[in-house]
């Protein structure tokens, strides 16, 4: 498998998978299903290595990562792969350091990049900052990774007037590499 296919069905998965219940923060959206959703998508293909955030879980690759990778076995969320991989996954830009929330790299280099959100609507809007946070994040994350998936889950309510630029600027991102999702959470 290639990194592309393997956002093709990310995309397809996370689009179509029903969210868990009891989701309330973005830790909770990563863990209990876009994490999950990524596995499902990877299937049992070896060729490509997926690391994210530990969140104190402290399973390690066994014996070590080198070995794992060799082998296609590397442990998900391993904290020595994931402080391995800001080395080549994170940007560093105007005085600032990014890194992302699950980054996943193919046998030939290729890289994707998923950046997450947790948001509530108020009002039938979403919040301005954390909104234009996903995509910055996304943006940044495009300057070093082939592709890139934004993932936002939000509590509440859209009022659609809200909403009348939406397919331009998620075709924008599209043609440059970066899939935005918006899934209502609850």
């Amino acid at each position: 498998m290639f990194i592309h296919e393997l956002r093709d069905k990310l995309i397809s998965v996370i689009k179509s998978t029903p969210i868990p219940d009891g989701i309330r923060s973005e830790k909770d959206l990563e863990m209990q299903f876009v994490i999950p959703v990524v596995l499902q998508a990877l299937g049992h293909e070896s060729d490509i290595h997926v690391y994210s955030h530990p969140w104190n879980d402290k399973t390690r690759c066994q014996p070590d990562c080198q070995t794992a990778r060799e082998h296609g076995q590397i442990v998900t969320g391993c904290p020595r792969c994931w402080a391995e991989s800001k080395k080549w996954a994170s940007v560093v830009a105007f005085g600032t350091h990014h890194t992302f929330d699950l980054v996943a790299r193919d046998a030939s280099g290729k890289t994707l990049a998923v950046e997450m959100k947790f948001v509530a609507a108020k009002g039938g809007r979403m919040p301005n900052g954390e909104i234009q946070r996903l995509m910055g994040q996304c943006s940044l994350a495009k300057t070093k990774h082939d592709l890139v998936v934004g993932v936002c889950g939000y509590r509440g309510n859209l009022d659609p007037r809200w909403n009348s630029h939406t397919e331009e600027v998620r075709s924008w991102f599209e043609r440059g590499g970066i899939f935005l999702i918006f899934r209502a959470v609850g």
